[in-house]
Parts: C-alpha cells; structure tokens; sequence
C-alpha cells in the first residue's frame, strides 16, 4: 500500500479569509455549508474513531435522544431569546415521538394523513417501510393528543417528551445555580462592569494545504457556544457546553472520560486556533501579551444533575493541534486525488 507522509504537507491558515458571521443553526447546516469541513466531520475520517474517506464523503445523519437533551440544553442557556421550552403536552418519547413529530410537519405541509404517517415513519427511522396497520393505529392513538396540544404553539418553541422536558429543566437549573459557570460565561469587571460575552457565534476560514507541487484550499466552519474578550486585561476565553449522562467527574479522565473518548480536546484547540486568529485580526490579540482560557462547562443529564466547570490545559491543546493537523492533511490528500484511493499516512 502507497504511504503518504505527513510531513510532506504544509497547512496554512489564510488570515484575510477568516470571517464571523451571526447565523441561525438552520443556515449553518444548509446545503450552503454542507461541504465545509468542520470538527465533526474531521471525526468521520479519523481512523481513531472509526473513521474513513468515505464515511467522510457521505457523512450520517441520526439523531439520539442524548443530542436531542444536549441541543434543548444549548439552545435555552445559550440562546435564550430565540427559543422557548414548551410546557409537557404528552409527546411520546424516543423514536415513536419523533416519528408522530414528522408526521404532524408533514401533515401541516398538506399531505394526507396516511402520507404524513409513512413519510413520518421513514424520517424518524420508525418501522419505515415496515408499517402495518396496527402500527398506524398505535401512532395515530399516541399522536392525536400530542396533535392538539401543539396546535397553538407559536413555532420557537422546544418541544420534548415529558422525560425528556424533566431532564432538560433540570439541566439549566443545575447550570443557573452554579456561580462558578454563570460567571463564566458572564463575567464582570472588578467595578461590576460587564465583559463582553458571544454565544453561538459562527466563524469561517479557509485553509491552503501543499503537498509536493499541489495546492488545495479548504474552507472550515466552526460555531463556537460562547467566548468573552476582556480587551483591558487582555484575556481571550473560549468556553463550551457540554451535557453528559455519567457523574461529571468522570469527564475529564484520561481512561474513560468524555473529553477523551469523544476526542473533544481537538474541539478545543481547533476552535481556539481560530479564535485567536480571528482576534488577532480584529482586537490585535497577540500570543505573548494576551492570556488565552479555554474551559468546558459540564452538567450531567442523570440525577442529581450536577455542573462543573474545568480548564483545559496547554497539553490538551497541543494534543488536540497535532491530531486536527493530521486530519486537515487526510482530508487535503483525498480531495486532490479522490476518496477512493487506498493509502497509508505515517
């Protein structure tokens, strides 16, 4: 098998590129910037974590319940003037809710009812292609009343399963109660005055990648959950929320922890990357004069729902920075000679 070395890349981040830009998740996630890379998509071709060029090429798309509670988490602390929770009006839970969801959408689009169920069913991966009609009976008899509930709703809303709104409201009271966490993400001055604080903010930057005698732009997405620039005391703080089902002093251990397994130290030192950049053209943020922070905020979403913040270490950093440089390089190599090509990075 061919084998590619890495150190005959070169990555270079074109500082003029680099842009912010204030987006909802619903233009962010259109087929406008579908083809950018991003974190999660450099996961699809790590092969650390079962990635590869193809799975990087047709990424997956699913939903779980843990995403479904970690995005209700995100979008009312950190988003709180777009979205509102709707109270409990009995939408079942799991895959049937988010069968009889789609359902109602498509219903509302003007199919029929039957229609709105099967399409139902296939968007939500719910017996699709496997209805019957004792099947149709049962999510018609779950879905009316749910139906009806939400008829008046004004359309921001979060709606949940009742487990799932328990949890939920749980969570924000856990991460509402934490001093430490909210001074986080709104800190203070000495003198009480605010410092400036962004949350959900959408950066882009392109990337120009050689390799021997070829050149390749890729253009990188990243939406950051919140960050703070306290220009006086020149201190830039990058900071994430992240929602976990185990104990959340378990997230930060090397054996078994989230921070680890979900390789999010990459997260961080990708997004930090660029920030700086970003502030360095914007604020003249420097490396030497400024004093860069990264932390993550973690609430765990089983009881007793405890927050915690942690600072993510220089080590953690550079550890992330090598790993997203190799895969900056996977993905550069594989755009100018094709996906389908069997080779070894060493």
């Amino acid at each position: 098998m061919k084998e590619i070395n890495f150190k005959d890349f070169k990555v270079i981040p074109i500082l003029d590129s680099i842009k912010r830009v204030d987006m909802s998740d619903e233009e962010y996630f259109s087929k406008t910037y579908r083809n950018y890379v991003s974190n999660s998509r450099l996961k699809n071709i790590n092969p650390v974590e079962g990635g590869s060029p193809n799975l990087y090429k047709n990424p997956p798309h699913f939903s779980t319940q843990s995403l479904v509670v970690g995005s209700a988490v995100h979008e009312r602390l950190l988003q709180p003037e777009s979205f509102e929770l709707a109270p409990k009006m009995g939408r079942p839970s799991a895959k049937l809710g988010a069968c009889i969801a789609a359902a109602i959408k498509f219903r509302k689009e003007g199919h029929s009812i039957y229609d709105s169920i099967v399409m139902g069913s296939n968007a939500a991966d719910y017996y699709a292609g496997r209805l019957t009609d004792t099947k149709i009976k049962t999510i018609l008899k779950a879905g009316l009343p749910y139906y009806f509930a939400q008829k008046n709703l004004k359309g921001n809303e979060i709606v949940l399963s009742d487990a799932d709104y328990d949890t939920v409201t749980a969570c924000i009271k856990s991460v509402e109660n934490n001093k430490e966490i909210i001074n986080t993400l709104h800190p203070e001055t000495a003198f009480g005055d605010k410092i400036p604080s962004y949350n959900e903010d959408a950066l882009f930057m392109d990337y120009a990648v050689m390799y021997k005698d070829r050149v390749i732009i890729l253009k990188y997405k990243m939406k950051i959950d919140n960050w703070t620039i306290d220009t006086e005391n020149k201190i830039l703080t990058l900071n994430d929320l992240k929602t976990s089902y185990k104990p959340v002093a378990w997230f930060m251990n090397p054996e078994y922890g989230s921070m680890y397994h979900y390789h999010y130290y990459r997260q961080f030192a990708l997004y930090g990357d660029i920030l700086q950049l970003y502030c360095m053209k914007e604020y003249g943020f420097t490396p030497k004069t400024w004093n860069f922070k990264a932390n993550v905020l973690v609430v765990s979403t089983s009881d007793p729902y405890e927050s915690q913040r942690f600072s993510i270490s220089d080590n953690l950093i550079k550890k992330g920075r090598r790993e997203y440089m190799q895969l900056l390089k996977r993905v550069a190599y594989y755009e100018m000679f094709g996906y389908d090509e069997e080779v070894k990075f060493v």
